[in-house]
């Protein structure tokens, strides 16, 4: 269901408490835009910290930090597009918002809730794609930010699962601010 469906629906049967439609479908197109982008933004954060935890656990062989982080970016990215969450049924109320639900009766809330969830489907779907877009490309930007050299030896900072891990905690950082952005 698209936005003219539940326009047209709206036509045909007018809300009794006096609603404005067209503001109403904005306010909910631009609260469930917002919230299914964090959403993603804010699952790829837990998928980098869970895989941080993993990567800590591991023992790891010398390895230089510019090494470790183009390929930890890479590999996290490849990672992501596979794992790409779904917007599930329920998830309506948050997307708008309490308020809106309880301004509607509930014929026009199961109207509202097909497209909302349509609507936030797309939207974290182009989120997700951001993302991985975003992880794939980030490794020079944390080179240059964490002055990262190509340095390799025995000592424990060097250790490629120590190094992966600190690159996945950055990168699960960098998608709470963009989850968050004020």
């Amino acid at each position: 269901m698209d936005r003219h469906a539940v326009e047209d629906y709206f036509r045909k049967n007018p809300p009794s408490n006096r609603v404005d439609v067209k503001e109403l479908l904005d306010r909910c197109e631009r609260a469930v835009q917002r919230h299914a982008r964090e959403d993603a933004w804010l699952a790829a954060k837990a998928y980098a910290l869970d895989r941080a935890r993993q990567w800590q656990a591991e023992w790891g062989a010398p390895a230089s930090e510019r090494f470790v982080t183009n390929e930890v970016c890479h590999e996290l990215a490849w990672e992501l597009q596979h794992h790409e969450p779904a917007v599930e049924a329920g998830a309506e109320e948050h997307l708008v918002g309490r308020l809106v639900k309880e301004s509607l009766p509930d014929d026009a809330w199961v109207v509202i809730r097909d497209w909302v969830l349509a609507l936030a489907k797309a939207e974290e779907h182009d989120a997700w794609r951001e993302i991985v877009d975003f992880t794939d490309h980030r490794a020079r930007h944390i080179i240059d930010k964490e002055k990262m050299t190509l340095e390799s030896n025995w000592e424990e900072d060097h250790q490629y699962s120590v190094i992966a891990a600190h690159v996945a905690r950055i990168l699960a950082r960098d998608y709470s601010l963009h989850a968050h952005p004020r």
